[in-house]
């Protein structure tokens, strides 16, 4: 969504979002600044620094694709953003050395990517040697930017391949990593109180870039933590075995006095003859008046079998729940075969990562 193909490289997709749109304005509106001299237009070459730097940027997106597939990973499509880029990757990286060659490429190309732009301005003249001295500051700055130690910053996966590689765990090392990204938010945003009193747009920045900072860190520790376990457990390990069922023939007045005051249960399999054939949650009263609950059934209200997403015991939970998620389920039936045998709930998965972390970490 909001995003469009612009073309591909080596058969990987490139996608431009539209947010990218604010950042070619800004460079167009920078470039154009910096070279309108003595009444002649900058546009020209606001237009050209401008694509030249979508390319910085499509370049070393495809410096971190190329270096994945030749690690044997998957990567279905290279998105560019406000922020910059992102390769999508199919499979999860597995060794710390495939990750610390993944991240470092990108930056690397920048610096490839500065150095020849440096030979340009070296051989140019007047403005044009400003034009490529810029082009090669600007790629500079990319690449000390993306090594910062900040997820999702390469520098921070970077630095996060080191510490999974030393401690041989990818949660420690994840941990450690976002530590330090925390650190050097906290830093910033200390740097940019004291900056307040000096220059306050300054400092506004460097708080937003320290909150920013602060936050990614903790989500990079909390997603990484949420499927490296996950994708590590079974859907049978994950599920509550003590649950109730609901008969379809029960109207819902009497569903709702029966099963929901009081309770604290998402949602309910519906079963017949012991075999499943749906799910019905407070949200399947909502479709209905409370004068019309006395006529009308569990089986009429429910969301059938048919519809529901099928899962299983020996299943991957990081697969479950993310259907889950992606079809707004919050709770799920287990089945063998007809039967249903389990429930999975979106606070069982939250004690399971908590209990996890607990003894991993």
């Amino acid at each position: 969504m909001w995003s469009m193909r612009i073309g591909n490289v080596s058969g990987i997709p490139i996608k431009l979002h539209l947010s990218w749109l604010i950042l070619a304005g800004l460079s167009i509106y920078s470039f154009e600044q910096m070279f309108t001299l003595n009444g002649q237009s900058g546009l020209p070459l606001a237009l050209l620094g401008t694509l030249l730097l979508l390319c910085s940027i499509v370049l070393h997106e495809v410096g971190h694709a190329l270096m994945a597939r030749r690690l044997g990973l998957r990567v279905t499509a290279i998105t560019l953003f406000l922020t910059g880029g992102l390769t999508e990757l199919a499979d999860d990286v597995d060794l710390p050395q495939s990750e610390f060659k993944i991240a470092l490429v990108g930056p690397l190309v920048n610096v490839g990517l500065a150095i020849v732009a440096f030979v340009g301005a070296w051989f140019s003249q007047g403005v044009w040697a400003s034009f490529w001295a810029t082009l090669a500051i600007v790629n500079g700055l990319l690449a000390v930017f993306n090594l910062l130690p900040c997820h999702p910053l390469d520098g921070g996966r970077v630095l996060r391949s080191i510490f999974w590689f030393l401690n041989d765990d990818l949660l420690r090392g994840t941990l450690q990593a976002s530590m330090v990204g925390r650190y050097l938010g906290n830093g910033l945003m200390i740097i940019g109180l004291v900056a307040l009193f000096s220059n306050a747009l300054t400092g506004s920045l460097l708080l937003l870039m320290g909150w920013m900072t602060n936050r990614a860190a903790v989500s990079n520790f909390v997603q990484t933590t949420l499927n490296y376990t996950l994708s590590r457990a079974l859907v049978g390990e994950v599920m509550t075995r003590s649950f109730r069922t609901v008969s379809p023939h029960l109207t819902l007045d009497l569903f709702a006095g029966q099963y929901l005051l009081g309770q604290a249960e998402p949602a309910f399999p519906v079963v017949h003859s012991e075999r499943l054939i749906g799910m019905i949650s407070v949200q399947h009263l909502y479709r209905y008046a409370m004068g019309e609950w006395r006529s009308v059934s569990v089986g009429d209200a429910m969301t059938p079998k048919a519809d529901l997403p099928r899962l299983n015991v020996g299943d991957s939970m990081q697969t479950a729940y993310y259907t889950m998620l992606g079809q707004r389920y919050d709770s799920l039936p287990v089945t063998d075969g007809d039967a249903v045998v389990g429930i999975v709930r979106h606070r069982d998965v939250v004690a399971f990562v908590q209990s996890a972390l607990k003894i991993n970490v």
